[in-house]
């Protein structure tokens, strides 16, 4: 029903107002507590006849070409953003929950990432030692086991010169004239043995003649020489030997006074 055809109200009237023009409201302007001022402020019930009169129109010319809408479905609408924004923020929430997790997963990750380093760290260490030390042993007991090589090769070889001294105070009373074949078998014999020792290493230490050395020397005695200054070697008793250029035995010399 129009404002004009209602009681109280005639056409010539001085009282008549002219009929309040249809809303026009803005979605993007206003609030839904605006819009609940509005409302309250008008004091009358909606109706299905004012709801079908607040359906949306198109607007005319002086309006600027915008939309009549009802404060029905402004409302909506709002429900529509608010509910919008609280799945929004419930994802967010979501999301924020998610990462605080991957931070906490994180930082456990590095803590036994740093702690699996120090124990990496910490076998490494423990096998670099290990090889070091391997390493050392088995130098020490190369070192070891040539030694005791060299000094099973001295001893057999003392043993052996030991002979040889007595196959040359054997010689030493045999007459060059008389020798027989059995006594060019045993030279032949001590050739070979001394062949043997000079491939093993052994040389003769040449002490006739020479200055006393106390390193290579060993005297047993002095005597008058007219012949050799004093301190000249005379006389060799016993042969000295070298080892691979390590005196294995001292020369038994005598020393002209």
């Amino acid at each position: 029903m129009e404002e004009k055809d209602r009681p109280g109200t005639g056409i010539g009237s001085e009282d008549h107002a002219e009929a309040p023009e249809s809303r026009v409201y803005d979605i993007d302007a206003m609030s839904p507590a605006s819009l609940d001022e509005n409302r309250r402020g008008s004091g009358a019930a909606e109706s299905p006849e004012a709801a079908e009169a607040e359906a949306p129109e198109e607007a005319p010319a002086g309006h600027g070409g915008r939309l009549k809408i009802s404060r029905k479905q402004i409302l909506d609408r709002f429900a529509e953003k608010n509910s919008a924004i609280t799945k929004l923020q419930r994802e967010k929430a979501a999301l924020e929950k998610e990462r605080q997790s991957f931070i906490a997963d994180r930082e456990a990750w590095l803590s036994e990432k740093t702690a699996l380093d120090g124990q990496v760290k910490e076998f490494k260490d423990r096998w670099l030692r290990s090889v070091a030390e391997f390493e050392n042993y088995r130098k020490r007991n190369a070192k070891e086991w040539e030694l005791l090589k060299q000094q099973a090769k001295a001893e057999v070889i003392l043993e052996v010169l030991n002979s040889l001294d007595d196959f040359e105070r054997a010689f030493a009373v045999v007459e060059p004239a008389g020798e027989t074949e059995f006594v060019k078998g045993i030279r032949l014999i001590y050739g070979n043995l001394l062949q043997i020792l000079q491939k093993l290493g052994v040389t003769e230490i040449d002490a006739l003649h020479q200055p006393f050395d106390p390193t290579r020397h060993m005297a047993i005695g002095q005597a008058e020489s007219n012949d050799a200054p004093s301190g000249r070697i005379v006389q060799v008793v016993a042969k000295g030997y070298l080892l691979n250029g390590s005196v294995i035995r001292p020369a038994h010399v005598i020393v002209a006074k």
